[in-house]
């Protein structure tokens, strides 16, 4: 009978301990039952029906990098009820049957040299970066089986079709091959359990995540999301500052 080494046991056990203790959780963590269904069925996109004007046309330009963009899903979804009703677009994502933390807002192609537009559905017009946006122009809309299995990482049935259609077809040849790259991006990450300020979120994803030390890192102030920037080949790279 051999007998188990205990000084061999407890470094594991110390990191396990230490992992708990950190509050820090992957990023497949959230408590989502992939749906069988959809419960959004108007869930199509087109460049017609956006607000920014300067979103409603094509932008092909060259892509030189990607952008993760991760959303804090309690803060949306409260700030959805504080306006009366959740949309039936949110339905999903804000479900009491769901629990979500971070999740992917999308991945966007980033252009060095954006050109510039001025958006006129505002007074006074607001400049807006164009960045590779619908390369393609409208598409169709994705079948459910093609976005049911990335609800509980994405979860909207318009989100994914629209992140699809706005961003992802610039650089993928479908819509499985972004989410999956999304979805691998995502779970690569260790994600703190709740939201914080942005410098002690950027040092939280730093202490956590060792791919991303001595990185710039990317935060929207309205929103409080968190970007997080690859090269053309997905490796981590600096954010434009």
């Amino acid at each position: 009978m051999k007998i188990l080494k205990i000084h061999s046991v407890l470094p594991a056990l110390a990191a396990v301990l230490l992992s708990l203790s950190a509050g820090a959780v992957h990023a497949a963590d959230a408590s989502c039952a992939i749906p069988r269904n959809v419960s959004y069925y108007d869930y199509d996109v087109k460049p017609s029906d956006e607000k920014n004007t300067c979103y409603k046309q094509s932008t092909n330009v060259p892509t030189d990098y990607f952008m993760l963009a991760l959303s804090w899903s309690p803060g949306f979804c409260d700030s959805q009820r504080r306006r009366g009703a959740v949309s039936k677009k949110a339905a999903f994502q804000c479900a009491e049957s769901n629990q979500f933390g971070w999740i992917v807002h999308g991945l966007w192609a980033q252009s060095n040299n954006p050109a510039t537009c001025e958006d006129i559905s505002v007074t006074p017009p607001r400049k807006t970066d164009m960045h590779p946006r619908y390369c393609k122009g409208n598409l169709p809309k994705l079948a459910p089986s093609d976005i049911l299995p990335f609800m509980c990482m994405q979860p909207g049935e318009a989100l994914l079709q629209g992140e699809w259609e706005k961003h992802g077809a610039c650089d993928f040849d479908t819509a499985k091959e972004y989410f999956e790259k999304e979805r691998e991006l995502f779970q690569a990450l260790r994600l703190p359990d709740s939201t914080m300020p942005k410098n002690e979120l950027f040092h939280w994803m730093k202490q956590h995540n060792p791919q991303l030390k001595g990185r710039w890192l990317g935060y929207e102030k309205h929103s409080g999301e968190l970007r997080i920037c690859y090269s053309k080949d997905f490796k981590v790279i600096d954010c434009q500052k």
